[in-house]
């Protein structure tokens, strides 16, 4: 490491490199992004990101990994939540989709990446497979310990159905308003949550034919 890049490290600093790169990713994309202008907006030497990142492409795994970490983190933890007051569906989805949708998911500069990462590029596909199948699986096993009618088919497709509308309305860009004349609005956060929540339980039950419940 340089000498610049020495003098521009503090403890913080790797933080605000991911900040700035998840901000410069979500905006100009994989291809677009640039280390200069990472480097620029951290406030740091661009040999400071080398240092800790190596390659764009190690640093753009990176963001994916923390972001990553920190909404698994609240999905778990809300599941868990759910688990200890006596799981339902509901209680399942809202687990799933809060974290994303709060703080947790980093806002819109996170929302855009995230909203990208099933487009099939193989990168991407490698980096959601180790980022997010383990707490996928999790998720999938709780649906059919909520609802024990559900096969192991059914509750794969109910999560990934529900990642889906998931990824819909993550962006928050305007559409569904728009769409609505107004009527509909993705804010607050609490009830977009519920009504996927909601939408993503009567998938469920419809594919194996049942009825709803709170």
């Amino acid at each position: 490491m340089t000498e610049a890049a020495r003098a521009s490290e503090t403890p913080d600093a790797r933080e605000r490199i991911l900040d700035a790169a998840e901000q410069d990713f979500a905006l100009h994309g994989f291809a677009g992004a640039g280390m200069k202008s990472v480097a620029a907006a951290a406030e740091v030497a661009q040999g400071l990101i080398h240092y800790h990142f190596g390659a764009k492409e190690r640093l753009y795994e990176a963001v994916i990994e923390r972001r990553a970490a920190i909404i698994n983190a609240g999905r778990l933890a809300r599941l868990e939540a759910a688990e200890a007051a006596g799981l339902t569906l509901r209680g399942v989805f809202r687990a799933f989709f809060a974290p994303p949708l709060g703080p947790e998911g980093g806002g819109a500069a996170y929302a855009r990446i995230f909203a990208t990462l099933g487009a099939g590029l193989d990168r991407d596909r490698a980096l959601v497979a180790r980022c997010y199948d383990e707490t996928a699986r999790r998720f999938i096993a709780a649906i059919r310990r909520a609802e024990p009618r559900a096969g192991e088919a059914e509750a794969a497709w109910a999560y990934v159905l529900a990642l889906g509308a998931l990824i819909t309305v993550i962006g928050r860009d305007g559409r569904l308003e728009r769409l609505s004349s107004g009527a509909a609005t993705t804010e607050p956060v609490a009830d977009t949550v519920e009504r996927l929540a909601a939408f993503a339980e009567g998938g469920l039950l419809g594919l194996i034919g049942g009825a709803g419940s709170d």
